[in-house]
């Protein structure tokens, strides 16, 4: 029962952080926000250890744990920050509905889990083929700044695909919230060295904007990356990965529905490709009976 509401929890936060992500930055440099975001996280998590009489684990594989973890926030984040300057939360989303594919690749390659099902195959053909569309369309179509923003929040979903399978990798036995405070250690002072590097500047911050920081630092840096480290230590990396498969669709109608963002006919077109591949990437074995 607590592995669903941790799951239940991730698939949540995931639907609502990508337009979290880009409300934060509104009136405000996405330096500042995620900065702000990640100080604030990391303040509720030493504020949990102390509640708790709760000390980090300073093992070498705990370190080596905190270092990567750290380096995965830091690295996704500052790259979907990036990108939300000039592409919506939903294709945000969408992009890192690809998770599962990626990781699966990852995980064939560090773990040595059984990848190359004549399914996971098409799955994965189809569903970089929809990534691909979407990519075509903005190259003859869109503004030069859709692309940077575009080939970033790919770059964040491979990445934290790997971070996601060298942890399971590690394999540290550390606890949710050790594993969370540990990253936001190692993260926060680069997020905050990133900000002083562009300037250093304190916007006015509007209260959408306030609102959506408190919002990310409290349940997107703390619960969920909390519920995200959870989910890899006590489930297989398959089940991790079917989080992106279902957040899709709830953030495409968040955004629709609370941002009036729009998707042409060439972006739904390869959505839908995207979708379909996820589908048969993680259920085409059992729909067809291919033998695993």
């Amino acid at each position: 029962m607590q592995i669903i509401l941790v799951f239940l929890s991730v698939v949540i936060i995931w639907s609502t952080t990508p337009l979290a992500i880009v409300w934060s930055t509104l009136g405000s440099s996405f330096n500042f926000s995620v900065a702000l975001r990640m100080l604030i996280g990391l303040a509720i998590c030493l504020l949990l250890l102390r509640i708790k009489k709760q000390k980090l684990t300073l093992t070498r594989l705990a370190i080596r744990h905190y270092l990567h973890a750290g380096a995965g926030i830091f690295i996704t984040m500052s790259l979907v920050y990036y990108a939300s300057q000039n592409i919506s939360s939903g294709i945000i989303s969408i992009i890192f509905g690809l998770t599962p594919v990626i990781t699966g690749v990852f995980a064939f390659v560090l773990l040595k889990d059984q990848f190359l099902s004549v399914s996971k195959i098409i799955g994965l053909l189809i569903g970089l083929f929809g990534l691909v569309f979407i990519f075509s369309h903005s190259l003859l179509n869109a503004s030069s700044l859709l692309i940077p923003g575009l080939l970033a929040v790919t770059l964040a979903m491979a990445f934290q695909a790997f971070i996601s399978v060298k942890l399971k990798h590690i394999n540290a036995h550390i606890s949710a919230l050790e594993t969370t405070t540990g990253a936001l250690i190692i993260s926060t002072p680069l997020f905050i060295l990133s900000w002083l590097l562009t300037g250093g500047d304190i916007p006015e911050i509007t209260s959408k904007a306030g609102f959506s920081i408190v919002y990310l630092a409290l349940f997107g840096s703390v619960i969920g990356f909390m519920s995200y480290y959870y989910l890899i230590r006590h489930t297989t990396i398959q089940i991790v990965g079917i989080v992106p498969l279902i957040t899709p669709v709830f953030a495409l109608l968040l955004g629709s529905t609370l941002n009036h963002e729009t998707l042409t006919n060439a972006q739904l077109s390869g959505i839908i490709f995207v979708l379909a591949g996820l589908g048969i990437y993680e259920y085409g074995g059992k729909v067809f009976w291919i033998k695993k």
